[in-house]
């Protein structure tokens, strides 16, 4: 049987971050598909979380820079790639599934994706986000000695830090925005997250 691209999708996720582990249910090829059509599939499929110019992906994809440079964009905007934008430049780049993809439909979430969500997470997301606790950051032997130099930034150095960002956003919590939806929210508010730089552009 031949894979579907949005099995092999699910696959390259997997290796991302807290991963994106396959079920029984199909539950994450169904998110998939909601998410991504096959045309947007294949160009994630192109890239890595190593930030591109369109001009970079178009050479590799055999396709002119303008057309890449447009279906980025516009999977940028729909929160299916990291953009980072410097002046006149414009780089993309692959994002996990947490943090990333799901963090980044916050803006287009209805019921029907928050219970998705929500069985994803009950059938086999929970065990991903469980065990990841020992992988996600860890120690990683070099075979030589390290000058460990730890701070921790002093109240004036954070507020330095924040003066300093271009961009500070509010945003809706997921986890309270997804709750939510499927009628098990809290009274908590709801715009409670902080997104700065680059990833306030979302």
């Amino acid at each position: 049987m031949t894979e579907t691209i949005f099995r092999t999708l699910q696959k390259r996720l997997d290796k991302y971050s807290l991963g994106f582990p396959a079920t029984d249910s199909g539950v994450e090829l169904t998110i998939l598909e909601k998410l991504f059509s096959e045309e947007d599939a294949a160009m994630f499929l192109e890239m890595s979380p190593m930030l591109e110019t369109p001009e970079s992906v178009a050479s590799r994809v055999g396709r002119s820079a303008r057309d890449v440079a447009v279906h980025l964009e516009d999977m940028a905007t729909r929160g299916l790639l990291f953009r980072l934008e410097k002046g006149d430049s414009l780089k993309y780049g692959a994002i996990p599934f947490v943090h990333g993809l799901l963090e980044f439909q916050v803006k287009r979430l209805d019921r029907d994706m928050a219970e998705l969500f929500r069985d994803y997470y009950e059938e086999a997301f929970h065990r991903a986000f469980i065990g990841s606790s020992d992988t996600f950051l860890r120690t990683i032997p070099v075979q030589e000695s390290i000058d460990m130099i730890q701070s921790v930034a002093a109240y004036d150095d954070a507020c330095e830090m924040l003066r300093n960002m271009k961009t500070i956003v509010v945003t809706d919590c997921i986890c309270r925005k997804l709750s939510g939806l499927i009628d098990k929210g809290c009274d908590k508010p709801l715009e409670a997250c902080f997104m700065f730089g680059s990833m306030a552009q979302y």
